[in-house]
């Protein structure tokens, strides 16, 4: 009996290990297709698709690393979608009942630091604009320091977000150093009429985000 005991149990635990595979398989074939839409510029389908895949997201979630690393790519997809679609409330990062922010996904944090700064050019007063530009700054100061333990020659999209959140930090400061001299009458116009936000204050080096974003070279 207890010859019979052992096998039988090694055959339960690899049926169910072998199910869970299977179920992975199955979430990393629709996280392709996100990517895929996302690719073709269907944000609503990848949103769409991503919430589907989220609330189906059971089991996965439960198998070591790669079901974390399932559940953060979706998140992750479905931000960058919502970022291209101006829905920035879809990007929020995670908050305790107080509040304070809990979200430790740094490209979450960044888009939403993108997201954040591309609000601010809504505002029309001073003191609003300053206080979301001030935002801006702390959200890209948690992307850096989120990084900074978690980078190595071996993740290149690590380093590429540290570098444009390194980059757009200083943008962010030096934007809201120029608001907070500035007394702006309409969004992102200074008192003679002028952009707050000129070319003179984008930092030499890659053209990233932002910088992108301020020369309306692209749609963010």
């Amino acid at each position: 009996m207890k010859s019979v005991a052992g096998p039988l149990v090694a055959a339960i635990v690899l049926a169910v290990a072998g199910f869970g595979f299977w179920l992975l398989g199955k979430t990393e074939t629709r996280i392709a297709d996100m990517h895929k839409e996302l690719a073709m510029l269907h944000y609503d389908e990848v949103d769409s698709e991503g919430e589907a895949v989220e609330q189906g997201l059971g089991l996965e979630r439960r198998m070591p690393v790669v079901g974390k690393a399932a559940e953060a790519d979706v998140r992750d997809t479905r931000a960058v979608a919502g970022y291209w679609r101006a829905d920035y409330e879809a990007i929020a990062p995670r908050r305790d009942a107080n509040g304070v922010v809990t979200e430790t996904d740094p490209a979450i944090l960044f888009h939403s630091a993108n997201a954040g700064f591309r609000s601010s050019q809504a505002a029309t007063e001073r003191n609003e604009i300053v206080r979301r530009l001030d935002g801006v700054v702390k959200s890209y100061g948690e992307v850096l320091k989120t990084e900074a333990g978690s980078c190595s020659a071996d993740k290149p999209e690590c380093q590429t977000r540290a570098m444009d959140a390194a980059f757009n930090y200083e943008f962010a400061v030096r934007a809201r150093d120029v608001a907070m001299r500035a007394r702006p009458t309409a969004a992102g116009k200074a008192a003679d009429g002028s952009n707050i936000i000129d070319d003179e204050m984008i930092p030499v080096g890659r053209t990233l985000v932002i910088a992108c974003l301020l020369q309306n070279e692209a749609k963010m």
